[in-house]
């Protein structure tokens, strides 16, 4: 064989190395915060205050504050836009304790043995505490529950910033799913007389 085919078949064989060595992209779905998906609650009142009573934490674990979308606002918005009020008397005010996120780095054992495995991995964690208050218009209390919540996730520790923002967000979605489902859970079970 002369030295012109060998090259060519090196060259060859080279591209067809890189052409299946390389993954696909993974395209990743953006996560859809809509409401409307959301439990809406519906109850007797002329007012409805919300209090946003939690502050973010700046220190180790907490992540919320360094989100574009923090669950505290992802909550103000499914209470601002799901919980209606009907009526001409009663206020109803609702108290946000905790909207948390914290990121835990964790070491795991290597039950596998394997030599490359890793073993660390990150560990995610949402909650959410809210407080229902009904009163009257001389400020009496007619009723009261609490709601709360906690989600957690794990990851690896070396993941895309893509995957690690889909899987908060999911995350986050989950926790709402939960919070909302045990808001009207709580409101159907002390509330019931002003329900709709």
């Amino acid at each position: 064989m002369d030295t012109e085919k060998l090259l060519r078949i090196k060259i060859i064989l080279l591209v067809f190395t890189i052409l299946f060595s390389c993954k696909p992209i993974e395209i990743l779905d953006e996560i859809d915060f809509d409401n409307s998906l959301l439990t809406k609650i519906t109850l007797n009142a002329d007012k409805k205050l919300i209090n946003n009573f939690y502050k973010a934490n700046y220190i180790d674990p907490y992540i919320d504050h360094s989100l574009k979308q923090p669950p505290i606002l992802r909550l103000n918005s499914w209470l601002d836009q799901n919980m209606n009020i009907f009526g001409s008397q009663n206020k109803l005010t609702i108290n946000i304790f905790e909207a948390s996120l914290k990121r835990i780095e964790k070491e795991i054992e290597n039950k596998n043995k394997k030599k490359y495995m890793q073993k660390t991995e990150f560990f995610y964690e949402v909650h959410f505490i809210i407080e229902f208050i009904l009163q009257n218009d001389d400020d009496f209390v007619l009723a009261t529950t609490k709601a709360e919540t906690t989600r957690s996730t794990t990851s690896s520790k070396f993941i895309s910033l893509n995957k690690k923002e889909q899987l908060i967000d999911e995350l986050i979605l989950d926790a709402l799913i939960d919070i909302s489902h045990e808001s009207k859970e709580l409101l159907n079970k002390h509330m019931f007389e002003y329900i709709l």
